[in-house]
């Protein structure tokens, strides 16, 4: 036991969330592979058997059709063994810690529909009766392959959401489009998903709902904004930047570094501009980190700086001090420096600007 939580630990997990994604792939491709040899075969096939066993090309389609569905059954059966060091969805269930039951479906279904026994009496491991008379045939279904495949996938998708999070869901739906266009080796392109290029539009919901997950999605860069050295906030992995207007999503990310920003500026920091800034009361709930704590005072420090409303904006909170006197206030408890605490507060959210006519 020590051993296989060893073997768990010292595996990354992106090596194998990775090469398993590439595995289940690969079975995707092979799928889609033997579903147009089988339409072809069947075009092929005439009323004439005669002529048909003549027919070289229908021979070998014939063949190789065969030989995708028993890698079909090969690549499920190893999916689904309770195995550590290999790709098999238990792997990746001990390495994450989840996932157990789903595995174990997973597993129990492998087993009920004789895939396993399949490939161990006539694809690999194969098993040799002692007489001809013990020899037999076991034949699975199409459609027994079909819903072991939609296992598979949806096991699959569940771990991904687990690990690459909410953009794995719009990760997949790019992936589906193109299930057709095969890569060599199949796997490859599913392992590479993490890395799809995605729209502008998708990634800034991927940005929304990351934050709304508590996600670590903001980190300071400095560049320069209108000429002026300062900091911005910026999402690395998803080349976006926040500014007075919202969510900025770039055109290229991820993002290594920016060297400037150039934003219009309101009318009324232009000069001789009239325009008046419009806020918003908004009352919100955030976490704030506690830091230099003393008997007179308390700075907070918000645990996620870019805050998400629920309008779907942002804003970005403060830090702020809460002074003391003799004592800490009964409600906040004994605290101490790095302990966390839940405020609701109103904040002042800039909606817009009007006309000083208006």
């Amino acid at each position: 036991m020590s051993g296989i939580k060893l073997r768990a630990a010292k595996t990354p997990t992106d090596n194998l969330i990775s090469n398993l994604r590439g595995e289940v792939g690969a079975v995707i491709a092979t799928w889609t592979m033997w579903r147009g040899l089988r339409a072809r075969e069947r075009q092929m096939v005439s009323s004439d058997i005669a002529k048909d066993f003549k027919n070289a090309e229908l021979a070998f389609i014939s063949v190789l059709a065969d030989k995708l569905k028993d890698e079909l059954i090969g690549r499920l059966s190893e999916l689904a063994e309770p195995k550590v060091g290999r790709l098999t969805f238990h792997f990746a269930s001990v390495k994450l810690g989840r996932f157990e039951q789903d595995v174990s479906l997973f597993s129990k279904f492998v087993q009920r529909g004789r895939l396993t026994e399949k490939r161990n009496y006539d694809i690999s491991h194969k098993e040799l009766p002692e007489q001809w008379s013990e020899h037999k045939a076991i034949i699975i279904p199409s459609r027994t392959l079909l819903r072991g495949i939609a296992y598979a996938s949806r096991l699959m998708k569940k771990i991904d959401r687990e690990v690459l999070g909410p953009s794995s869901k719009y990760l997949w739906h790019e992936m589906r489009k193109k299930r057709y266009i095969l890569t060599h080796p199949p796997q490859v392109g599913y392992m590479l998903m993490p890395h799809l290029n995605l729209s502008n539009t998708i990634r800034e919901k991927i940005i929304v709902e990351e934050m709304a997950e508590g996600r670590q999605v903001w980190s300071e860069m400095p560049t320069m904004v209108n000429g002026k050295s300062t900091t911005v906030h910026a999402c690395n992995q998803w080349g976006a930047i926040l500014s007075n207007n919202g969510i900025l999503v770039l055109d290229r990310y991820p993002l290594q570094e920016i060297s400037a920003v150039n934003f219009e500026e309101p009318e009324s920091k232009r000069p001789g501009g009239n325009a008046i800034p419009i806020y918003e009361q908004k009352k919100i709930t955030a976490k704030f980190r506690a830091t230099d704590v003393s008997r007179e005072k308390i700075v907070f420090v918000p645990v996620q700086r870019v805050h998400l409303l629920e309008s779907g904006e942002v804003t970005e909170l403060p830090n702020f001090t809460m002074r003391l006197g003799d004592q800490i206030p009964n409600d906040l408890g004994a605290l101490k420096e790095g302990d966390v605490k839940e405020f609701e507060m109103s904040v002042a959210v800039l909606a817009g600007y009007r006309s000083a006519e208006e």
